[in-house]
């Protein structure tokens, strides 16, 4: 935009500004050439045009009304971006973090549906993570690396209880195992039962049931078992 002083010939003062001049002073009024009337009318007709209407030679009131929709109100509550729709509210909770996930803490681990995190979250696969980059993630990850969630279960921590003593935070635990130990039994030519022992066979007497197993291990069964699950992707948000 142009100040009346940028356009010559008009006697603007030394701050290329209007004047009213000095008769007895012997200084003459600025002229108002149609060059700045233009200016000022150009500078309107944007505004008007970029607060999205339509220029009405019977509206005085456009740019004003222009000005409404291009600044939000703060009477308004910020109903401005909710008008403007969804793309838009999504993009605001962006700019001001306040995206997907963003009242759950930074660092913890939840269960995401989908192979991909959203954007500002992290799966949770043992990776390295820039701790500068992602300074309040650090504060939970010191090591500067995400705990590997990859087909584990989260378990409560013990903290003193006794049920699960000697463990750490964030320590890993190996699986346990049930194990079945199997024998044979049958009837002899007198009509003996009998089991098996080991390598040996050992006939039952007085009505109760001898089981003997070998130092090997000699018919036993070992099984890893676990609960009934399903399978989620573990994310951490990042910042």
């Amino acid at each position: 935009m142009q100040k009346i002083g940028d356009i010559p010939n008009t006697r603007a003062d030394s701050n290329g500004e209007f004047t009213d001049g000095n008769v007895a002073g012997g200084v003459p009024p600025t002229l108002l050439p149609a060059e700045w009337f233009n200016t000022i009318q150009r500078e309107l007709v944007t505004v008007v045009q970029d607060g999205g209407l339509t220029l009405d030679p019977n509206d005085d009131t456009q740019v004003l009304a222009a000005l409404k929709k291009l600044f939000l109100q703060s009477g308004n509550n910020l109903s401005e971006i909710k008008d403007a729709g969804p793309t838009a509210i999504t993009q605001t909770l962006a700019n001001l973090g306040l995206g997907e996930g963003s009242a759950i803490p930074v660092g913890v681990p939840l269960p995401w549906p989908t192979a991909t995190p959203p954007e500002g979250w992290l799966k949770c696969n043992g990776a390295i993570f820039d701790k500068v980059k992602y300074p309040k993630l650090a504060l939970a990850y010191p090591s500067g690396i995400l705990p590997d969630l990859r087909g584990e279960f989260i378990r409560g921590w013990d903290d003193g209880l006794g049920v699960d003593t000697g463990r750490v935070l964030l320590s890993s635990q190996q699986s346990t195992s049930i194990h079945e130990y199997l024998g044979d039994g049958g009837n002899n030519a007198l009509g003996q039962m009998y089991v098996s022992e080991a390598d040996s066979w050992s006939p039952i007497h007085e009505g109760f049931l001898r089981l003997g197993m070998g130092a090997s291990g000699y018919g036993s069964r070992a099984f890893t078992i676990r609960p009934l699950n399903i399978a989620f992707n573990y994310i951490v948000r990042a910042a």
